[in-house]
């Protein structure tokens, strides 16, 4: 690692021990505009900022564990205006690239007629004026539920339960940060996209098994 007026760099092969990806690998992400801006010196050596590994690491995750495709992580990028001055605001902008497919988006005007300000007022939903994917998928999963008299009692407990657990993800962050000097970003993906879910339907499972 380099220091650099105060900011720390790697050279290429840092970031290929580092990352356990190959120098074309990074060349390649780096072409299609998905790290942050390096430092060529006089002496033509090119140097990457330090979150570049927690950037690497983020590309590898949604490539390997969500099927992403380089270009659709392009876009992601783009999408949500991808902070890589920030290691903090970058975890949480990836939070977001998981939680919300960026395609087929839909006005809020468009969904009027399917209780777009009831799944806000439940705060199921953002109030916003385009939508998405996996958020139109939620509000259809809604409607379907609202059919039955129990639907707002059980989307309540889930928003009270997810901000709950909202709040011990992010304690449980700052003392790993606390002790390790590091945001686990990994860590913090794996219980979003894995780990909370198991949990969740397990029980799900066990509470049907009951009555069979």
């Amino acid at each position: 690692m380099k220091t650099i007026e105060n900011k720390n760099y790697y050279k290429m092969s840092e970031l290929v021990e580092l990352s356990n990806l190959s120098n074309h690998t990074i060349s390649f992400y780096d072409k299609k505009e998905l790290l942050p801006n390096t430092l060529s010196t006089s002496k033509n050596m090119k140097y990457y900022p330090e979150i570049t590994i927690t950037v690497l690491n983020l590309i590898k995750y949604f490539k390997d564990n969500l099927n992403f495709s380089i270009d659709y992580i392009k876009e992601l990028f783009d999408y949500y205006q991808i902070n890589f001055d920030d290691r903090s605001d970058l975890i949480l902008q990836s939070i977001q690239m998981i939680s919300s497919e960026i395609k087929n988006p839909v006005s809020k005007e468009e969904l009027k007629d399917k209780n777009i300000q009831k799944a806000i007022k439940l705060d199921l939903l953002d109030d916003k004026e385009i939508y998405f994917k996996t958020e139109v998928e939620v509000l259809n999963t809604f409607n379907e539920l609202l059919k039955y008299e129990i639907s707002t009692q059980l989307i309540g407990e889930y928003v009270k339960t997810s901000k709950k657990l909202a709040t011990l993800e992010k304690e449980l962050t700052s003392k790993v940060l606390d002790k390790t000097g590091k945001l686990p970003e990994i860590l913090v993906l794996d219980i979003l996209n894995s780990f909370k879910p198991y949990i969740f339907n397990r029980h799900t499972i066990e509470e049907f098994k009951k009555d069979m």
